[in-house]
């Protein structure tokens, strides 16, 4: 491979936009480190299906930086995942501050002590580590981006405001992107449970148990998420006749 140096990589424009993007690139990659929270995605890679659902999920979470068409790294793309990185920030450390002003007891049972303590640790790691990165990051972003062409710089500040502006606007997983989000999230963590299912009347059984009938509305809207996705259940065939 070969190395350029600070001085070449500045005499050329490409090369210095490819640099800066693989620097925050990096930068953003440190975050999941920081992260107290286990990641939703599969660690592995699952069937197709699963990965379309992965790539349905960064959709909704990051639409500007539009993740679902496969492109290089851009100013664009780069802009719009630091904004939307961003507000959810500024969004989960509002929601944290609300639920100490006032907590809530779930299904009217108090939490223990031990689970108050872990909640307790996970808010400060998300506090004092992954956000305290994730605006390290954000300055380093602004201020690095003076740096580079008017182009550049005016497509990733536009691509930056446009998705830190899409914070949403009350808290609650459900108030954000769609109605079905949970449903996909849901989908994806369990997604080998969903994969041994016999058919898509089970899955909607499954999912009304867990969210109710009416936020999972009626079969028909998972039959078009499971075709959306390519989650294929087996159609039961006729019983061989014996020989």
């Amino acid at each position: 491979m070969i190395h350029m140096s600070k001085a070449e990589i500045q005499c050329n424009p490409v090369k210095q936009r490819e640099e800066w993007l693989r620097r925050l690139a990096e930068e953003y990659e440190k975050l999941d480190a920081a992260m107290p929270v286990k990641n939703i995605l599969p660690e592995e890679a699952g069937p197709a299906w699963v990965q379309n659902l992965e790539r349905e999920v960064a959709d909704i979470l990051f639409p500007v930086a539009n993740l679902k068409e496969p492109q290089s790294r851009s100013p664009k793309q780069m802009g719009a995942i630091l904004g939307h990185q961003c507000a959810s920030g500024v969004w989960m450390m509002e929601w944290f501050a609300a639920e100490a002003q006032n907590p809530k007891k779930i299904d009217g049972i108090k939490p223990s002590a031990e689970k108050i303590k872990e909640g307790e640790k996970i808010v400060k790691g998300l506090s004092e580590d992954w956000y305290e990165g994730l605006c390290n990051l954000a300055k380093l972003a602004l201020s690095s981006c003076v740096d580079q062409s008017y182009e550049d710089m005016k497509t990733f500040l536009l691509a930056y405001a446009t998705a830190f502006a899409q914070k949403p606007h009350s808290f609650g997983v459900g108030n954000i992107g769609h109605s079905a989000f949970p449903i996909y999230v849901f989908m994806l963590m369990h997604w080998r449970i969903v994969e041994r299912l016999n058919s898509v009347r089970e899955l909607h059984e499954m999912l009304v148990k867990v969210f109710g009938a009416s936020q999972v509305g009626e079969l028909k809207r998972i039959e078009k998420i499971c075709q959306r996705i390519g989650l294929h259940y087996r159609k039961p065939g006729r019983p061989k006749k014996l020989q």
